[in-house]
């Protein structure tokens, strides 16, 4: 398999128009906020690869693939790398010391191992380093004329020709079994996901200089868990069938290792900073701030409490995790973890005769969540726009047993300047994902337009949600090492309803 990604873009705007007629819309005629620029990229990818499968009397059953992979994204030294995968089954039910199980249907044994390489989070020209220029940054008036200024260049992105691919190693052990004349279906699966070397932007010290750091391989990631799943299925009568099939999902993951200082911080807000730490021994995207014990209600609250930079009666009081007397950065602590406990699905169908009725729910619990939303909706420090109606339930002297902190028009290292665990919340979700009722219409009657089955159907996605996180949806996206964090991002929990038919001619 050859692939081979490319492409170039130009693009030109501007504003503040004397007309809004269409005929007047032209770039040119913009007077502010002119802008163009152009890009273009390319990589590709080469693979080859192989796959043998055995199968001997339905019973022992063995796989293999082996790949070779090789990425354009990479350096020359570590552009290709080896993937192998296994996998091994052994279908008990089938072996004649087990026909006399009347009421087992079947039943298998499997396991498997692979490595899988991965190119994400890397751009195509990560190897490289590159050079740019602008009027601002590196034009220059060298003749010490306003109007001779000469083009310049400055380097914008450092290079790192030996990052390799990252590599995902998957082994799991499980079984899976049928049982009262298949009513029953049961399968357990126990796994266990490795990710050497994390493909990840470089930390920089400052000194560095201001361009891009480059994407290495920085860590080791490890997730043990398990899934559990059953179903059952029966007819009630002769008209009245139903099926009801439940999942669990349960795991643990723990940096396993980290180069040099053994953390790398990320999920950088411009107001409080990087807001995730990765550090051995603990778990993935990890928040990481100060914990806050509530409020200073009084004078003499703050007088009582250890030393703390901008305390006030109205602000937040924060732990002293190292108990020498004083609030430091050495006192910032985890304070939230985005892996639930664990997930969990329902599926429910039933039919009598032409109707039917078919629900799926989706659930996660344990989880936090980092409302970043909050720095700017709970402080007017930041930017003024809408604010949480929490704020009418804010700190004063006569409402000093509130937990939301006073009003006032700056951030301080005690409100909004830095993390801390007012920012989290609990993510856990229950969601009903869709829900659908059907009609079948008689063959009989459209036998005679050339149809052969029709059905007609109203369907909901989204529902209802049950949660207790106060921001517009739980349920959010992120990245392998930058998740659970609530940026504002459009929420997928809207509701929608569809009317439909499915005609087979």
């Amino acid at each position: 398999e050859a692939i081979k990604n490319y492409g170039r873009a130009v693009c030109g705007g501007s504003a503040n128009f004397f007309s809004t007629d269409f005929a007047y819309l032209i770039l040119s005629n913009g007077t502010m906020n002119v802008t163009n620029f152009s890009s273009a990229y390319v990589n590709s990818l080469f693979s080859v690869f192989g796959r043998a499968d055995y199968n001997y009397d339905n019973r022992y059953l063995a796989g293999i693939t082996i790949r070779r992979d090789g990425s354009s994204k990479f350096g020359s030294q570590k552009r290709y790398g080896g993937f192998p995968s296994f996998s091994v089954g052994w279908r008990i039910s089938n072996e004649k010391f087990m026909k006399d199980i009347s009421w087992l249907n079947d039943l298998k044994f499997r396991a498997s191992y692979g490595i899988l390489g991965s190119e994400s989070n890397i751009s195509p020209s990560n190897a490289f380093t590159l050079y740019g220029g602008s009027f601002a940054a590196s034009y220059y008036d060298i003749a010490g004329s306003s109007n001779s200024i000469r083009q310049g260049f400055y380097q914008t992105t450092n290079a790192n020709p030996l990052t390799g691919w990252e590599k995902n190693i998957v082994s799991n052990v499980g079984f899976d079994a049928a049982l009262f004349s298949n009513k029953v279906n049961f399968s357990m699966e126990f796994f266990k996901k490795s990710v050497e070397g994390l493909l990840f932007p470089l930390p920089l010290p400052a000194f560095a200089g201001g361009a891009s750091p480059p994407t290495v391989n920085i860590g080791d990631i490890q997730n043990v868990g398990m899934d559990i799943a059953l179903g059952y299925r029966n007819k009630l009568g002769k008209d009245f069938e139903f099926s009801v099939t439940a999942n669990v999902t349960s795991y643990k993951n723990k940096v396993v290792d980290i180069p040099g200082a053994g953390y790398f911080d990320a999920g950088v807000q411009q107001q409080v900073g990087a807001m995730v730490r990765h550090q051995i021994g603990h778990p993935v995207s990890s928040f990481f701030g100060y914990q806050s014990l509530g409020l200073f209600r009084d004078a003499d609250d703050v007088a009582k409490s250890p030393a703390q930079p901008a305390a006030a009666p109205g602000r937040f009081k924060y732990a002293d995790i190292d108990g020498d007397g004083a609030i430091t950065p050495d006192d910032r602590t985890f304070i939230g973890n985005p892996n639930p406990d664990f997930t969990y699905g329902i599926n429910i169908a039933l039919s009598y005769r032409a109707f039917d009725l078919s629900t799926i729910l989706y659930g996660s619990q344990g989880n936090d969540i980092l409302n970043s939303l909050k720095i700017n909706s709970h402080f007017f420090g930041t930017y003024v726009g809408g604010k949480s109606r929490d704020l009418l339930n804010a700190w004063t002297p006569e409402n000093n047993t509130s937990n939301i902190p006073k009003v006032e028009a700056v951030n301080s290292f005690s409100t909004a300047g830095v993390l801390h665990s007012f920012f989290i919340e609990d993510g856990s979700y229950l969601r009903m994902r869709s829900a659908s009722l059907g009609y079948t219409v008689e063959p009989k009657m459209l036998r005679s337009i050339g149809i052969s089955k029709l059905r007609l159907y109203v369907m909901g996605t989204n529902l209802f949600t049950i949660t207790k996180y106060s921001g517009l949806d739980p349920e959010l996206v992120g990245s392998n090492i930058n998740f659970g964090i609530d940026w504002g991002n459009y929420p997928n929990n809207f509701k929608s309803f569809f009317l439909g038919a499915n005609l087979t001619f």
